[in-house]
């Protein structure tokens, strides 16, 4: 796994490094502190996963803006290498923030003012394809969870299959990267299929779970906590090449 943590706070950044490295053992994290360092390492580096601020400074010695972290994950998002993020913030955001961020593209997103445990549910999810969003309503500013790290650790759940959820596997493709907050025609690239034929998979799978959008599958899957695994950045061409032979 290779990660990048892009927040202008070193000890947030060496908490959530902490929280990775529990769970994996062979991990590389990169560190930013600003928009224009996540960005050029974003670029340089082959990653699998982003964990951005929302409210970041556009370079060193700038001022903290929301705007500059919603900015960078549309520009991740825009991207044609896929790269799942996802969003912490510091502050209270209302259930229209965070669908805005969601629609944005980010594949979670969780408060700062979380739990450790909290933390770590969040981050084992992301890590095995799954999304975690906060309760609706101001408990959300300080979210607790019954499992302590130790259990979290030793009780992680695995990820489910098509069969589970009563799909095709052609569905389930089209599921998981649509998931990690690609949009339809990104889709339809990785999968290499017509991009007609992905919109009528998302139908089909907005049909199946009773939601009409993306963001309706997202909370779907964040009410679960079920996993659907993971499938690493595109340019990655074993995993590619792995879905499309399935």
């Amino acid at each position: 796994m290779r990660i990048l943590l892009i927040d202008d706070h070193s000890m947030i950044r060496a908490g959530v490094k902490h929280l990775i490295m529990k769970m994996q053992n062979e991990v590389e994290i990169f560190e930013a502190m600003n928009a224009k360092e996540g960005l050029q390492i974003a670029n340089q580096e082959d990653l699998d996963l982003i964990f951005l601020d929302l409210k970041l400074p556009q370079e060193a010695g700038g001022a903290c803006n929301s705007e500059v972290g919603l900015n960078l994950l549309k520009t991740f998002c825009e991207k044609e290498k896929s790269i799942p993020v996802i969003v912490m913030t510091g502050e209270f955001l209302t259930k229209d923030a965070v669908e805005r961020i969601m629609r944005a593209g980010a594949v979670s997103f969780v408060p700062k003012t979380s739990s450790s445990e909290t933390m770590l549910e969040a981050i084992q999810r992301a890590l095995n394809g799954g999304v975690w969003l906060p309760p609706e309503g101001p408990e959300a500013t300080n979210i607790q969870v019954s499992s302590n790290i130790e259990a979290l650790l030793r009780d992680s759940p695995q990820p489910i299959t098509a069969t589970n959820l009563g799909i095709t596997e052609r569905e389930f493709d089209v599921l998981r990267l649509a998931m990690q907050g690609n949009a339809p025609w990104k889709v339809a690239k990785i999968l290499d299929i017509n991009p007609a034929n992905t919109r009528r998979y998302l139908s089909k799978l907005y049909s199946r779970f009773g939601v009409i959008d993306l963001y309706g599958l997202q909370c779907h899957f964040a009410k679960t906590g079920q996993l659907l695994g993971i499938i690493s950045s595109s340019p990655r061409m074993r995993d590619k090449k792995t879905i499309i032979e399935s």
